[in-house]
């Protein structure tokens, strides 16, 4: 009897798919949230703040700073982490196989970045709606 076995470059793509609808649904997230932001700015600039909006504020900068030093680690960290398995990629397979699987990792990377990012942003946004 046959086994069948899915070919490693099919979850390989299958993955690298999945993180990618991960990256538009993160800025779909991004745009929404950013939407909020920009309505309290703009009852800031027009002094309509009420006191429920400014505890808004104060407690989201708090969260969002605390969420960006940990992201900020956490790209530090894997980042010599994603070099390490990329090189074993290499030392495993040959080129065209590597390829495929590092794509993965190349994806992954770029939604960590785009995470910290988004976070970045809007604890600079939230800075400026506090002062």
């Amino acid at each position: 009897m046959e086994d069948k076995q899915i070919p490693l470059e099919l979850i390989s793509t299958g993955v690298s798919i999945f993180i990618v609808f991960a990256i538009f649904f993160k800025i779909f997230q991004y745009k929404q949230k950013l939407d909020v932001l920009k309505e309290l700015d703009r009852l800031k600039d027009e002094n309509q703040l009420t006191q429920k909006d400014k505890d808004f504020i104060k407690t989201n900068l708090k969260d969002y700073k605390e969420q960006y030093v940990r992201k900020e680690g956490l790209v530090r960290l894997i980042t010599p982490i994603f070099i390490t398995i990329a090189a074993f990629l290499f030392l495993l397979f040959d080129f065209q196989e590597t390829l495929i699987h590092l794509n993965i990792l190349i994806v992954a990377y770029i939604y960590l970045q785009i995470n910290r990012l988004h976070t970045r942003n809007f604890t600079k946004f939230l800075e400026e709606l506090d002062s």
